[in-house]
């Protein structure tokens, strides 16, 4: 089971051309499940991105899972695109911040697989009194409030938490990043990508994109950075200002 993961950075920062990068590299990668964040909702930005898949991988429809930010006038949100059956899916409301995960449960050749898509706070940024609480929620809504039943756990999106942070090692408690897994390290940085280096300059990188997975029920076949190429004719239009993550699990055999 493959799965990519984007924080799309909403609809700023030349969307319509930063657009055909996303929908060409998904085309190359044809993944089972795309978790994203940022997600304009004025524009539709997920079911866009499904429909332009959809045109040109005939025959490999998306299916599309919005959950909007809390709040009455929500601008964005995160979603799901999944072309296998999803059997189950929730909204978890995090607290403080106005943000949501969600989760959805996928089969393939009759395996599960059990999602989270999550973007937490981003700030305060010098702290984790927001970030932590938010990803202990999460834990707490997947260890303590699903069925007994196999749960083969992964969860991707932006963290916006370095990998030494207290809200990474609340994590790694339970679950293992893929990336690290595989390459015994986490990438040098996955944000922000030259896309904004005007706004950021060079003060600020690190990595805050990951996905996670619960080795005990799942095997990381492959696991890399992606979205991180700029267009052949432009070296500063990058799909995004995040990096994203492609990985592909199996279950243990």
């Amino acid at each position: 089971m493959k799965l990519m993961t984007l924080n799309l950075r909403h609809d700023a920062n030349r969307w319509p051309e930063r657009a055909g990068l996303i929908v060409e590299e998904l085309m190359r990668e044809q993944p089972d499940v795309i978790a994203l964040q940022e997600v304009a909702l004025s524009i539709e930005q997920a079911h866009f991105i499904a429909r332009q898949l959809a045109l040109c991988l005939p025959g490999q429809q998306y299916s599309v899972l919005v959950e909007p930010k809390r709040g009455l006038l929500p601008k964005e949100g995160i979603a799901f695109l999944s072309r296998l059956q999803v059997v189950e899916h929730a909204r978890i409301d995090l607290p403080e911040g106005k943000r949501v995960a969600q989760y959805m449960r996928v089969e393939q050749d009759g395996q599960p697989y059990d999602i989270v898509n999550l973007h937490l706070h981003h700030r305060p940024h010098d702290n984790e009194s927001v970030r932590l609480p938010q990803i202990q929620h999460v834990l707490g809504w997947m260890y303590t409030g699903r069925q007994p039943m196999l749960r083969r756990w992964i969860v991707a999106g932006d963290f916006n938490a370095a990998p030494g942070s207290a809200t990474i090692a609340s994590l790694r408690k339970h679950l293992e990043s893929a990336y690290a897994a595989v390459h015994g390290r986490e990438p040098e940085y996955t944000a922000p990508t030259p896309l904004r280096t005007e706004e950021y300059g060079e003060a600020w990188v690190s990595t805050i994109d990951y996905i996670f997975f619960d080795p005990a029920a799942l095997r990381v076949e492959t696991a890399r950075l992606a979205f991180n190429q700029p267009d052949p004719d432009d070296e500063t239009l990058y799909p995004s200002d995040h990096f994203g993550l492609v990985a592909e699990f199996a279950p243990p055999g």
